[in-house]
């Protein structure tokens, strides 16, 4: 029988190639719409003119990835991904980074994830991503390995529309820990979500996501009620406003860090990741939003998903 590899944390969801397009031809429009509250505006017709242009890699589970690996974790990744030079890409990221990738399944017929960036090239580093999901679409339980390895927390991104339950399923009846950032396709199934809420340990969500469950201002009153659905600790985060957590015993609130901001692309990841890691480490519910809050900070200073993580040694400061 074969030794299972043991790793500190393990990350589920896509891994992609991003190439993100600056412009200063878009407008940011507000709306009443409360799930569609902002849109990105392009003149009909016009071609717009792109001032930057940069490939980096993405994807939640890779970004997540990468993120702890920075932070001292040993950590390991379940995606799908091509047989293209994206993949390769992605691969040598990896390497880099220092997460082991030897899990990672090859699609024969499907192209590696890719993603073109479109944001405005103001102060606001507003974005919005045009996404070819390619193999990342195809990813399902078949593609967990569990019995491989050996760990005690998993965290969970954006998952396929048609496999992400059966993931979600197969990683739960495993009894181990669950970071979740549920994706645009889970948040269409909200009573789908709530069958498996209480197999999860740490829910993670902005507040624009967790208005799906329930329609409430009052965010201590929305977050009790996600934390009654079966997580152990509910998390939501309301931009610049800041951060709140509630662990059924003691609500939590942090301010959000003022930074310049450059882009805005994976700071959710840095931030969800961070806080599951710093927990890991054995550190504080008020700790651990300080080590989400940090990276997430320096994240909007870099350009990518991946340029600005920081490592422990750093985030400690």
């Amino acid at each position: 029988m074969l030794k299972k590899k043991k790793f500190d944390l393990i990350t589920v969801g896509g891994s992609t190639v991003d190439i993100s397009f600056y412009s200063k031809d878009g407008e940011l429009v507000s709306t009443n719409n409360v799930s569609k509250q902002k849109l990105l505006a392009f003149e009909y017709g016009a071609k717009v003119v792109a001032d930057r242009v940069f490939t980096t890699c993405g994807g939640g589970a890779s970004n997540a990835a990468v993120s702890a690996s920075r932070l001292g974790l040993k950590t390991a990744i379940f995606s799908r991904i091509g047989s293209d030079e994206n993949a390769r890409i992605v691969l040598s990221n990896f390497k880099t980074n220092k997460v082991d990738s030897s899990f990672i399944k090859i699609d024969p017929k499907a192209a590696t994830a890719f993603s073109m960036v479109l944001t405005i090239d103001n102060p606001s580093k507003e974005h919005i991503a045009f996404i070819h999901r390619g193999a990342n679409s195809n990813f399902s339980s078949k593609d967990l390995a569990l019995d491989k390895v050996s760990t005690e927390w998993f965290y969970v991104t954006s998952l396929p529309k048609d496999s992400w339950g059966e993931v979600l399923s197969k990683l739960i009846a495993t009894k181990k820990k669950i970071a979740w950032n549920p994706g645009n396709e889970q948040l269409k199934d909200v009573s789908k979500i709530k069958k498996l809420l209480p197999g999860i340990e740490i829910l993670i969500m902005n507040r624009d996501e967790a208005l799906e469950f329930r329609k409430l201002k009052d965010i201590k009153g929305l977050i009790a009620h996600l934390h009654s659905l079966g997580p152990k600790l509910v998390v939501i985060t309301d931009g610049e406003k800041g951060v709140y957590a509630y662990d059924g015993k003691t609500y939590y609130f942090m301010k959000a860090k003022t930074s310049k901001v450059i882009n805005t692309l994976g700071v959710g990841d840095a931030f969800g990741s961070s806080l599951t890691s710093a927990l890991i480490y054995g550190k504080n519910i008020k700790q651990a939003l300080s080590w989400g809050i940090t990276n997430s900070a320096s994240i909007v200073s870099d350009i990518g998903a991946q340029k600005g993580l920081l490592t422990k040694k750093k985030i400690e400061k």
